[in-house]
């Protein structure tokens, strides 16, 4: 019965479609082995003094090598599987992405913001793909939009507030703000940044709704 549903899943996702989960899959996976063995080596290499840069290179490559390695032989797999994998592996898929754009944009939200964005076109199409009804698929469209929201919001926080001790930024917000730079390293500087993030998880939340709706929709139109 699950093989007959996956092979359901397999044949009405357009081929356009499944090219572009490839591809995504396909760069995520070692990407994020690529990261996941990188990280931990560098944080040895800081803290041990016989663990050489060479050997920091060295694991990272290894890990994007197996990231590879894993493409080739479960990407088909995980395409066909996209849309009924498993809820907690998918979360922790999303939060690695989410790290690795936190360090790719340097604390710019610009990278979580879109992938928040996708995991409601990802919801939206998931929720076609199960087959729910708009009483049950909204109200998890509208969860997952959530918690996009919580994360872009979460992970802008601490990069605000560190933020806050740069000097050209502090420049920046007394001249578009006229507050002093005293002002702004204490609670005001602390009330700004939190007001931004809030305006960040409003933002965040609309769009990733609104595009997992259209997402779930456009499927409903081209049954």
């Amino acid at each position: 019965m699950i093989e007959m549903t996956l092979f359901y899943h397999w044949m009405i996702m357009s081929k356009v479609e499944s090219i572009i989960i490839g591809s995504f899959i396909g760069i995520a996976c070692p990407l994020l082995m690529f990261v996941a063995f990188w990280w931990p080596a560098a944080l040895v290499h800081m803290n041990v003094p016989n663990f050489s840069l060479t050997m920091v290179i060295t694991l990272a490559l290894m890990g994007l090598g197996l990231g590879l390695l894993l493409d080739v032989f479960f990407l088909r797999r995980w395409v066909k599987k996209f849309y009924t994998a498993s809820i907690r592996l998918l979360t922790i898929f999303y939060l690695g992405l989410c790290l690795v754009a936190v360090a790719f944009f340097m604390g710019l939200p610009i990278g979580t913001f879109a992938l928040g964005i996708a995991a409601g076109v990802y919801a939206g199409r998931r929720m076609r793909f199960l087959r729910l009804d708009c009483s049950n698929a909204v109200p998890a469209i509208r969860r997952t939009a959530l918690v996009a929201a919580a994360v872009t919001a979460m992970a802008a926080l601490p990069i605000g507030i560190l933020a806050l001790r740069e000097e050209d930024i502090l420049k920046m917000l007394e001249t578009l703000l006229g507050l002093s730079q005293i002002t702004l390293h204490g609670f005001t500087g602390f009330m700004l940044i939190g007001m931004l993030c809030f305006i960040l998880f409003v933002m965040q939340y609309w769009f990733s709704k609104k595009a997992g709706l259209m997402a779930f929709n456009k499927g409903n139109r081209s049954a």
